[in-house]
């Protein structure tokens, strides 16, 4: 049976129920998509043994027997080596101690896949942490998940590619909203990517890298938008480096889904222990996708350094800085470069300078920084010192630029930063910092290469219980102010395309939640409908019935069945009342996108109005604003106060007055109940 996207969603995540709480913190999500993962390769395995079989039986005209199948199953070509004993059957059939027999059978198979390894990284079989001599994940529970995952196959037969892919991507967002705050260690908001990835708009022989790389969301929508435009996901190549081993493993299940065929380096820092390097020195890439974490205090240290206390850290630093200053071993910033080190507080321009570094000479980079990095860092400034000397003229004292300040003047006189976007508060897991879109560009056109584009796009946004999200059409904004930067002329024709694909995005979210929430609710709807029909069935019979007995007995049973069809009926219109309400949401984006559109082309014919959203600003004007990037030093972010009409001002006032005369009437009528005498 082929299943549909919504039905693969809903039955994995029911997995992620029978485990949640049975794992420390957010754990349970590794064992969850490596479980998923390992029933996958099982299943395409057999899937391409039972298919090679099938071609060969075809060949030779004649049906083979089960010892030669047995045969013919261990010597075809698979796309992956799944070895004896180490298959789902083996698994399945094991009732004692069933976590040891699946950690050593994913072992297997990552040892006998290359591109594999470091995929496989729970321990199914490890202890309790009470040494009592139980199973952190007890048998029953991994007997659960082992029952819960056969009943469906995991093959192309039941589950294509793209469908599997989808599903995947589902789930880890599914676990992103379960973890909170600690979502930002692996997931960056899809709408996010995109803007990141449509603005840069990667292209056929692109190398793309993503140095921090989460779950491996910036490869795969890279991937994503090279296949909408007509061309394979291999057509670029793809690299990643991420610290967490457990995140790492699952981007790399999701570049082997989505057929990327990435190299993933894990379990060690960007910045201490680069990966890709060539003949000594850092590989170039294309085009640099990243979201690394905000502000890193150890940017500087391995992680196995990073200290407990300040005494420590005040040591180690004095240590790595030195006199002379930081000396960083792979030449992108520090003593003998062109860029200053970052401070020891703040890692963040250690990273936008590695990936700097990490660009080829047409290269391009979309990152996601704090807006700190904006304007954090003074200038050089003199400055009186309150003293004079032998002439009476006052003494002055010069007080040197900050790093920060002179790794931003640095990158803007480099002509490095083509554009800066400012987002939305809170669109972040566990990020409640402002944070900022920086695009940079090794080469950028002629008529760009002394100015930089600042769009302020914190103003629209979809406000949820517990984020901001940004919209389809808030994302179309963002992307014609950038694709037009400035040109009017090219806004119709901008608004246009997006607007169409955007259009066509909105539908397919809204067709895939309707489908999300009837598979969510097919269990209540079958009930229901059940129900109604042994109901109406019993109601019939009653009418027949002749003696008082058999009517009130059959009345009984009646009662019975209607009070059963109270929680299945509940349900569903829960089901149709959240259906409602994707529909309304979808109308609403679809409306909002034709006023957008609108919008913008008002805006571009209105130089003082696109003052308020955007500016193409030159490096004259930085220059005197003394390198400080902060938006509303060039954009007008003011927001005024919405004009009240007097009308409606006066008839607030008199119903205000009319409730508080309510009240007091209310309180003094109190207080005369209670005895208290009132005057």
């Amino acid at each position: 049976m082929r299943l549909t996207q919504q039905q693969l969603e809903a039955h994995l995540w029911g997995a992620a129920n029978i485990l949640r709480g049975k794992t420390a913190g957010q754990d349970y999500k590794n064992y969850i998509l490596s479980l998923m993962f390992y029933k996958r390769l099982c299943d395409q395995w057999e899937n391409e043994a039972d298919e090679a079989i099938a071609v060969l039986e075809q060949q030779q005209g004649r049906a083979f027997t089960e010892a030669q199948k047995a045969i013919f199953r261990a010597r075809g070509e698979h796309r992956f080596n799944i070895p004896d004993g180490s298959r789902w059957g083996d698994v399945l059939a094991v009732s004692g101690n069933i976590g040891q027999k699946l950690t050593e059978a994913m072992r297997a198979v990552a040892n006998a896949n290359e591109e594999l390894r470091g995929v496989f990284t729970v321990d199914w079989n490890q202890p309790a942490p009470d040494a009592s001599g139980k199973k952190l994940i007890p048998n029953e529970v991994v007997h659960a998940l082992i029952q819960h995952f056969d009943e469906h196959d995991l093959s192309n037969r039941s589950v294509p590619p793209d469908i599997l892919g989808r599903a995947y991507e589902y789930l880890i967002k599914q676990f992103a909203d379960d973890a909170g705050a600690k979502a930002g260690e692996f997931f960056t908001p899809p709408e996010v990517v995109d803007t990141l990835v449509r603005i840069l708009e990667p292209r056929p022989g692109d190398t793309i890298y993503d140095p921090t790389a989460g779950s491996g969301g910036m490869l795969v929508h890279s991937a994503d938008y090279l296949r909408e435009k007509g061309h394979h996901a291999t057509s670029a190549r793809y690299f990643a480096q991420e610290m967490n081993w457990g995140n790492a493993a699952i981007g790399k299940i999701n570049s082997v889904l989505h057929g990327l065929e990435a190299t993933i380096a894990a379990g060690a820092s960007t910045i201490t222990d680069p990966a890709f390097l060539e003949a000594g020195q850092l590989k170039k890439f294309s085009l640099v996708l990243a979201n690394f974490p905000f502000s890193d205090e150890f940017w500087w240290l391995k992680p196995e350094q990073q200290p407990d206390d300040k005494k420590r850290k005040d040591k180690l630093k004095k240590e790595v800085f030195g006199k002379e200053g930081y000396k960083d071993l792979f030449g992108r910033f520090g003593r003998g470069t062109a860029f200053r080190a970052p401070p020891a507080g703040y890692g963040d321009y250690a990273f936008i300078l590695h990936i700097v570094a990490s660009l080829a000479d047409h290269g391009r980079a979309g990152i996601v920084c704090p807006q700190g990095v904006l304007f954090r860092g003074q200038p050089e400034v003199e400055e009186e010192t309150g003293e004079f000397d032998d002439d009476g003229n006052p003494i002055i004292k010069r007080r040197k630029a900050d790093d920060e300040h002179l790794i931003r003047q640095a990158l803007l006189q480099a002509r490095f930063i083509d554009a800066v976007i400012s987002l939305p508060l809170n669109v972040f897991y566990g990020a409640g910092v402002p944070a900022c879109l920086l695009i940079l560009r090794k080469k950028r056109p002629p008529e760009r290469h002394d100015q930089v584009l600042l769009v302020y796009a914190a103003r629209h946004y979809r406000e949820l219980s517990n984020q901001n999200e940004l919209r389809p059409q808030d994302v179309m904004r963002i992307l014609v102010h950038v694709h037009a930067y400035g040109d009017a002329a090219k806004v119709p024709e901008l608004v246009a395309r997006h607007s169409q694909r955007i259009r066509e995005q909105i539908n397919q979210r809204e067709q895939e939640e309707i489908e999300r929430l009837e598979a969510e609710y097919a269990g209540y709807a079958e009930r229901l409908a059940q129900l109604d029909t042994t109901i109406a069935e019993a109601r019939a019979g009653l009418a027949r019935l002749r003696t008082q007995t058999e009517k009130t007995k059959a009345e009984t049973a009646l009662r019975k069945l209607e009070s059963q069809r109270a929680k299945p009926a509940a349900k569903v219109t829960e089901r149709d009342e959240r259906i409602a309400e994707t529909r309304r949401r979808a109308e609403d984006d679809r409306r909002e996108v034709d006023q957008v559109g609108s919008e913008l082309g008002t805006l571009y014919g209105d130089p003082d109005e696109l003052l308020k959203h955007a500016r193409v600003v030159s490096l004259d004007e930085i220059a005197e604003n003394e390198f400080n990037l902060n938006i509303p030093r060039y954009v007008d972010t003011f927001e005024p106060e919405p004009r009240a009409e007097v009308k409606e001002a006066l008839r607030a006032l008199q119903k205000a007055e009319n409730e508080v005369a309510i009240a007091e009437r209310n309180l003094m009528k109190f207080l005369r109940d209670i005895g208290y005498e009132t005057y």
